[in-house]
Protein backbone atom coordinates (compact mmCIF):
# COMPACT_ATOMS: atom_id res chain seq x y z
CA UNK A 1 0.00 0.00 0.00
CA UNK A 2 1.12 3.70 -0.84
CA UNK A 3 1.89 5.84 2.12
CA UNK A 4 -0.10 8.97 -0.25
CA UNK A 5 -3.42 7.93 1.43
CA UNK A 6 -3.85 6.75 4.83
CA UNK A 7 -6.99 6.36 6.99
CA UNK A 8 -7.51 5.66 10.89
CA UNK A 9 -10.74 4.95 12.69
CA UNK A 10 -11.54 4.46 15.98
CA UNK A 11 -14.74 3.69 18.31
CA UNK A 12 -15.15 5.15 21.85
CA UNK A 13 -18.67 4.02 23.76
CA UNK A 14 -20.72 4.96 23.74
CA UNK A 15 -21.76 5.74 19.78
CA UNK A 16 -18.48 8.03 18.89
CA UNK A 17 -15.78 7.48 16.45
CA UNK A 18 -12.55 9.29 15.69
CA UNK A 19 -10.05 9.46 12.70
CA UNK A 20 -8.01 10.91 10.62
CA UNK A 21 -7.53 10.98 6.40
CA UNK A 22 -3.89 11.80 5.36
CA UNK A 23 -3.66 12.40 1.15
CA UNK A 24 -0.18 13.39 0.29
CA UNK A 25 0.72 15.59 2.37
CA UNK A 26 -2.73 17.34 3.19
CA UNK A 27 -4.48 15.88 6.83
CA UNK A 28 -7.83 16.23 8.59
CA UNK A 29 -9.04 14.74 11.66
CA UNK A 30 -12.36 13.58 12.80
CA UNK A 31 -14.60 13.12 15.94
CA UNK A 32 -18.23 11.84 15.02
CA UNK A 33 -21.54 10.52 16.50
CA UNK A 34 -23.73 8.05 15.72
CA UNK A 35 -26.73 10.43 14.94
CA UNK A 36 -25.34 9.06 11.22
CA UNK A 37 -23.95 5.94 9.66
CA UNK A 38 -20.77 6.90 8.76
CA UNK A 39 -19.30 3.67 7.54
CA UNK A 40 -21.96 2.27 5.68
CA UNK A 41 -22.48 5.62 3.79
CA UNK A 42 -18.83 5.89 2.36
CA UNK A 43 -18.75 2.15 2.09
CA UNK A 44 -21.78 2.57 0.22
CA UNK A 45 -20.83 5.43 -1.82
CA UNK A 46 -17.50 3.92 -2.86
CA UNK A 47 -19.45 0.91 -4.02
CA UNK A 48 -21.54 2.93 -6.50
CA UNK A 49 -18.76 4.20 -7.77
CA UNK A 50 -17.48 0.81 -8.89
CA UNK A 51 -20.35 -0.50 -9.80
CA UNK A 52 -21.63 2.33 -11.29
CA UNK A 53 -18.95 4.21 -13.10
CA UNK A 54 -21.23 7.11 -14.45
CA UNK A 55 -18.03 8.41 -15.77
CA UNK A 56 -18.10 6.01 -18.68
CA UNK A 57 -21.27 7.30 -19.89
CA UNK A 58 -20.02 10.97 -19.71
CA UNK A 59 -22.23 11.67 -16.32
CA UNK A 60 -20.59 13.19 -12.97
CA UNK A 61 -19.41 10.23 -10.48
CA UNK A 62 -19.67 12.00 -7.48
CA UNK A 63 -20.64 10.78 -4.21
CA UNK A 64 -21.52 12.79 -1.22
CA UNK A 65 -21.43 11.49 2.57
CA UNK A 66 -22.56 13.40 5.38
CA UNK A 67 -20.76 12.67 8.58
CA UNK A 68 -22.72 14.41 11.84
CA UNK A 69 -20.91 15.25 15.25
CA UNK A 70 -22.92 17.07 17.84
CA UNK A 71 -22.53 20.53 16.96
CA UNK A 72 -21.27 20.32 12.87
CA UNK A 73 -21.77 18.13 10.11
CA UNK A 74 -18.37 16.89 7.97
CA UNK A 75 -19.20 16.84 4.04
CA UNK A 76 -17.36 14.51 2.12
CA UNK A 77 -17.41 14.84 -1.84
CA UNK A 78 -15.54 12.22 -3.60
CA UNK A 79 -15.03 12.73 -7.93
CA UNK A 80 -14.27 10.70 -10.43
CA UNK A 81 -14.19 11.75 -14.18
CA UNK A 82 -11.94 8.50 -15.22
CA UNK A 83 -12.38 5.71 -12.21
CA UNK A 84 -8.68 6.12 -11.97
CA UNK A 85 -7.90 9.31 -10.08
CA UNK A 86 -10.08 10.83 -7.48
CA UNK A 87 -10.96 14.22 -5.66
CA UNK A 88 -11.28 15.08 -2.83
CA UNK A 89 -13.12 17.91 -0.82
CA UNK A 90 -14.05 17.33 2.58
CA UNK A 91 -15.68 20.48 4.64
CA UNK A 92 -17.40 21.29 7.92
CA UNK A 93 -20.60 23.48 8.65
CA UNK A 94 -22.63 24.13 11.74
CA UNK A 95 -25.19 24.13 9.53
CA UNK A 96 -26.08 21.20 6.80
CA UNK A 97 -28.52 23.51 5.11
CA UNK A 98 -26.28 26.21 4.16
CA UNK A 99 -22.67 25.42 3.34
CA UNK A 100 -22.31 29.47 2.95
CA UNK A 101 -19.88 29.45 6.10
CA UNK A 102 -18.61 26.06 5.14
CA UNK A 103 -14.64 25.30 6.20
CA UNK A 104 -12.92 23.29 4.09
CA UNK A 105 -10.78 21.07 5.61
CA UNK A 106 -9.08 19.04 3.22
CA UNK A 107 -9.27 19.50 -0.80
CA UNK A 108 -6.58 17.19 -2.83
CA UNK A 109 -6.87 14.70 -4.96
CA UNK A 110 -5.05 10.81 -4.86
CA UNK A 111 -5.48 7.57 -7.15
CA UNK A 112 -8.93 6.33 -7.01
CA UNK A 113 -7.56 2.44 -5.81
CA UNK A 114 -5.17 3.90 -3.35
CA UNK A 115 -8.09 5.73 -1.30
CA UNK A 116 -9.84 2.62 -1.86
CA UNK A 117 -7.39 0.15 -0.80
CA UNK A 118 -6.49 2.79 2.28
CA UNK A 119 -10.08 2.89 3.34
CA UNK A 120 -10.46 -1.27 3.75
CA UNK A 121 -7.24 -1.74 5.04
CA UNK A 122 -7.84 0.23 7.91
CA UNK A 123 -11.54 -1.12 8.42
CA UNK A 124 -10.71 -4.81 7.92
CA UNK A 125 -7.31 -4.50 10.48
CA UNK A 126 -10.63 -2.33 12.38
CA UNK A 127 -13.56 -5.12 12.56
CA UNK A 128 -10.74 -7.68 12.40
CA UNK A 129 -9.61 -6.28 16.11
CA UNK A 130 -13.18 -5.29 17.40
CA UNK A 131 -15.63 -8.09 15.97
CA UNK A 132 -18.82 -7.36 14.27
CA UNK A 133 -20.69 -8.03 17.64
CA UNK A 134 -18.43 -5.86 19.76
CA UNK A 135 -18.58 -2.72 17.07
CA UNK A 136 -22.35 -2.52 17.25
CA UNK A 137 -22.27 -2.62 21.35
CA UNK A 138 -20.04 0.43 21.11
CA UNK A 139 -21.26 2.24 18.25
CA UNK A 140 -24.64 1.84 19.94
CA UNK A 141 -26.92 1.87 16.50
CA UNK A 142 -26.18 0.28 13.61
CA UNK A 143 -24.36 -2.73 12.42
CA UNK A 144 -21.19 -2.95 10.54
CA UNK A 145 -21.66 -2.60 6.72
CA UNK A 146 -19.90 -5.80 6.13
CA UNK A 147 -21.19 -6.73 2.74
CA UNK A 148 -20.15 -2.85 0.97
CA UNK A 149 -16.66 -4.04 2.94
CA UNK A 150 -16.46 -7.15 1.46
CA UNK A 151 -17.17 -5.98 -2.36
CA UNK A 152 -14.56 -3.46 -2.10
CA UNK A 153 -12.34 -5.49 -0.40
CA UNK A 154 -13.32 -7.95 -3.12
CA UNK A 155 -12.53 -5.63 -6.02
CA UNK A 156 -9.05 -4.59 -4.67
CA UNK A 157 -8.33 -8.77 -4.89
CA UNK A 158 -9.29 -8.80 -8.31
CA UNK A 159 -7.04 -6.13 -9.15
CA UNK A 160 -4.16 -7.66 -7.20
CA UNK A 161 -3.54 -4.67 -4.60
CA UNK A 162 -4.67 -7.04 -1.53
CA UNK A 163 -2.46 -9.25 0.49
CA UNK A 164 -4.33 -11.54 3.05
CA UNK A 165 -2.66 -12.15 6.34
CA UNK A 166 -3.88 -15.27 7.97
CA UNK A 167 -4.56 -14.25 11.59
CA UNK A 168 -6.77 -17.27 13.49
CA UNK A 169 -6.17 -14.87 16.98
CA UNK A 170 -8.43 -11.54 16.35
CA UNK A 171 -12.21 -11.14 17.20
CA UNK A 172 -13.56 -11.86 13.70
CA UNK A 173 -12.28 -15.08 13.30
CA UNK A 174 -13.43 -16.44 17.06
CA UNK A 175 -16.77 -15.04 15.73
CA UNK A 176 -16.77 -16.87 12.40
CA UNK A 177 -15.54 -19.99 14.17
CA UNK A 178 -18.98 -20.09 15.78
CA UNK A 179 -20.90 -20.16 12.89
CA UNK A 180 -19.34 -22.80 12.40
CA UNK A 181 -19.78 -24.67 15.75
Amino acid sequence: MSDQVQFTYHLHPPGKATGSLLVGNKNTSFEITNICNPLYDLLKGLVSMVVEPRHLWDEDNTIWVDWFNETSCIKWILNTTDGKDLKIRIISTKDIFDESNAEVILESGCDFMEFCQAIISELDRFIKELGLLNYEQIWKKDEFPITYHLILKKYLIEHKLWKSIDNKTDNLYDEISILEA
